[in-house]
């Protein structure tokens, strides 16, 4: 049976309440007058049609509600089940058109979004493929750029032309590594995919470390820089928080003249670490200063040096993924910009005690390069053996597991998208023999995911590293990793002599 219009039911409540209205009044006799005398009876004959006459509608009204509740009960679940992502089936015991109508269109509704949905998710996936496979590509040739830069200067150490050509090579393959690192930074952030190694920090060094490492890159050569920073404790990744400051000191250089001034200041107030960076550049208009942290906004007089208008974006997650806020001003076009940073602060925390540094004796190290890319492989293997390592070379992982048995080195250098097996595997079979045990492995990649470390820790790796890495920072690594495996090995039983 169909269900029936609600009007439909409507139209016959009243009609029914027409109908107990005019048999009261035709047995009261206000329809006949002369057929029915007043009576004791007659008025209580009067009084029972008048109670009948309000019982009836009642009753029919009581009725339709509940079964104006009951149709609702279906819209209801099919509202539940679109809230909740629960699998759907359209309702079959609707008693009204309307409702039935209603169920229909919802699910309809359903259906689209969750299609819209699933679209948009193979969406996101694709461009997380896009954005790996794209930092991959670009990382590859870069490093290939940081160990030939490494060659020249080990090879011409006093001709001022090429040292110079490879310093404005080494300041190029920091600037474009930067802005890789903060356009999939700002997607991973902006999924909750980073996660934050926190501990007790001093922000002021933490901003000196930054200013340092903007210097030696020469993109301060042509400002000045002032700093006025106190000593303030928070508790952040120390990573993100030079991160945010680099973000910050090279937005100012990048939107200042030529010969700008930026003063970079750090201060208590309260409970609140507040670092301060104020340029004299072009400033922003009202406009501009409410969504310069979006992603991809510039500045309208940026021009070529803009970049990609991604840092902004990422220093305000980073800081929130901290617990504090970032701010901007601006007085307007000319006026420059005042960029403010605030995080909780902790209490300082005490000093450790100096070791005096002793200055380690260069290691010469057997290492296995394990790296299908020409040009990285070459570059790589050419700059290591300038510096003094014996270096073999695998251009697969099968290759690599092969050669690892023939050479025996005590570093094995892997790439991980290797063709074939890749990285984790050939680390995994190598670990399997026990002879290979003590042999330190080090990941170099240029896909860079949020289980990439974990599953590099899984595998056996002892470090992991994406490109590009300059050889000397590589060395470093692979003698940290050394010392650091020593240190876990248990100590020889003494010896208890005769």
């Amino acid at each position: 049976m169909p269900p029936t219009p609600l009007r439909l039911q409507l139209v016959i409540l009243g009609l029914a309440g027409f109908a107990v209205a005019a048999l009261v009044a035709a047995l009261a006799g206000w329809l006949a007058p002369d057929t029915l005398a007043p009576s004791d009876d007659g008025n209580w004959l009067i009084g029972l049609c008048l109670l009948a006459a309000v019982a009836v509608p009642v009753v029919l009204a009581l009725a339709l509600a509940k079964r104006i509740a009951a149709a609702v009960e279906p819209v209801e679940a099919v509202a539940k089940a679109l809230a909740s992502g629960a699998l759907l089936e359209t309702p079959v015991n609707v008693k009204w058109a309307e409702m039935a109508a209603a169920c229909d269109k919802l699910a309809q509704a359903v259906s689209v979004a969750r299609a819209r949905e699933a679209a948009l998710r193979a969406t996101d996936r694709a461009k997380d493929d896009f954005l790996a496979m794209l930092g991959h590509e670009l990382r590859n040739p870069l490093g290939a750029l940081a160990a030939a830069t490494h060659i020249l200067r080990k090879s011409a150490p006093d001709n001022h032309a090429v040292l110079g050509a490879t310093g404005v090579i080494t300041r190029q393959v920091h600037q474009m590594t930067r802005l890789i690192e903060d356009l999939l930074d700002v997607s991973r952030v902006t999924r909750g995919k980073v996660s934050l190694n926190r501990q007790p920090l001093n922000f002021a060094r933490s901003v000196e470390k930054a200013v340092s490492e903007l210097r030696l890159s020469g993109r301060l050569d042509r400002h000045d820089l002032r700093l006025d920073l106190s000593e303030v404790w928070v508790r952040a990744d120390e990573a993100r928080i030079e991160q945010i400051a680099t973000n910050l000191i090279d937005n100012a250089v990048k939107y200042s003249p030529g010969s700008g001034s930026i003063e970079v200041t750090l201060r208590r107030d309260r409970n609140s670490a507040v670092l301060r960076v104020r340029d004299n550049g072009i400033g922003m208009s009202a406009e501009l200063v409410s969504r310069v942290f979006d992603v991809f906004v510039q500045g309208e007089e940026a021009g070529k040096q803009a970049g990609l208008g991604v840092g902004l974006t990422l220093v305000k997650h980073l800081v929130e993924l901290h617990g504090g806020k970032a701010f901007a001003a601006s007085a307007g076009p000319g006026q420059g910009s005042v960029f403010t940073v605030s995080l909780p602060t902790v209490e300082a925390q005490a000093p450790r005690a100096a070791t005096q540094a002793v200055p380690a004796a260069q290691t010469s190290h057997r290492i296995l390069l394990v790296e299908d890319n020409v040009d990285a492989r070459s570059t790589m293997l050419a700059a290591l053996q300038l510096d003094g390592h014996r270096v073999y070379e695998a251009v697969d992982g099968e290759t690599g597991i092969r050669a690892a048995a023939v050479v025996k080195p005590d570093v094995a250098i892997i790439d991980i998208g290797l063709p074939g097996r890749d990285g984790y595997e050939v680390a995994s079979a190598l670990r399997q023999t026990p002879e290979r045990q003590q042999m330190v492995l080090i990941a170099v990649t240029g896909y860079e995911q949020p289980d990439s470390w974990r599953r590099a820790r899984d595998a056996g790796f002892d470090e992991y590293v994406t490109k590009p890495i300059a050889p000397d920072r590589l060395v470093r690594l692979i003698d940290a990793a050394f010392a650091a495996r020593a240190r876990r090995q248990p100590a020889p039983p003494a010896n208890p002599g005769p």
